[in-house]
C-alpha cells in the first residue's frame, strides 16, 4: 500500500507540475497526457542519479524524446490557420522537465531530503517568456544566438540560456543560489 501511495503522490505532483508550467495548452489535444506517462515513466532516472553529467544525460534524453513525439497545436485566428503544428522545441521540452524536476526534487524533497540536498544544484532553471527576456536584454551583447521564442530555443541556445544564468548568479548572487532558486526568484520579480 505504501508504494502505491509513493506511486501517486508521485503522478498527482507530475500532473501540478505540467499544468503549473502553463505549456499543456500549447500542444496537440492528447499530448498532456502522452507527456504526464512519460514523465511517469522516466522520473524514477532522476531519482537514482550519481553525477552531474548522469543529470544532463537523462535531462537531454527527455528533451530529445520530447522534441520528436510531441507537437504544437495548429492554431486558427478569424477561422484562418496562422501557425501549423510542428514538433515541440528544445525550449519547450526543457521548460516541462525543469519545472517537474523543480516541483519533484526541489519543492518536494522526492526521493529524499539527502537525495535532493546532492541534486538541487544540477538543476537547471525553468525558462520562460520573461526569463527569457530579461537575459536577453540584460546579456544581449554576449549572447552567441538570437533568442525571440520558447518555440525557437534549440538545444544550443537553451544551453546557452543556463550558462547565462549561471553567469548572472555569480554576478548578481555572489553565486549563493543554485538555477532552480534563480528561476523562482526572477520568475516572482518579472511577474508582478
Amino acid at each position: 500500500m505504501k508504494q502505491k501511495a509513493e506511486k501517486v503522490k508521485i503522478q498527482n505532483i507530475i500532473d501540478m507540475a505540467v499544468s503549473f508550467s502553463a505549456m499543456a495548452r500549447v500542444f496537440e489535444k492528447g499530448s498532456a497526457e502522452k507527456i504526464k506517462e512519460r514523465l511517469n515513466e522516466s522520473i524514477v532516472d532522476f531519482f537514482t542519479l550519481n553525477s552531474k553529467e548522469e543529470y544532463y544525460e537523462k535531462h537531454e534524453n527527455f528533451c530529445r524524446w520530447f522534441t520528436n513525439n510531441i507537437k504544437t497545436a495548429e492554431r486558427e485566428k478569424n477561422n484562418k490557420i496562422i501557425e501549423t503544428s510542428q514538433y515541440a522545441s528544445w525550449g519547450q521540452a526543457a521548460k516541462i522537465i525543469d519545472i517537474v524536476l523543480k516541483v519533484c526534487i526541489y519543492y518536494c524533497n522526492l526521493p529524499s531530503v539527502e537525495y535532493s540536498s546532492k541534486v538541487i544544484p544540477w538543476i537547471n532553471g525553468a525558462i520562460d517568456t520573461p526569463i527569457m527576456k530579461d537575459l536577453r536584454e540584460r546579456f544581449e551583447s554576449q549572447m552567441t544566438v538570437q533568442i525571440n521564442t520558447i518555440e525557437s530555443i534549440d538545444k544550443a541556445k537553451y544551453e546557452e540560456l543556463q550558462k547565462i544564468i549561471r553567469e548572472d548568479i555569480k554576478t548578481s548572487f555572489n553565486d549563493k543560489i543554485f538555477p532552480v532558486q534563480y528561476d523562482d526568484i526572477k520568475w516572482r520579480e518579472l511577474n508582478r
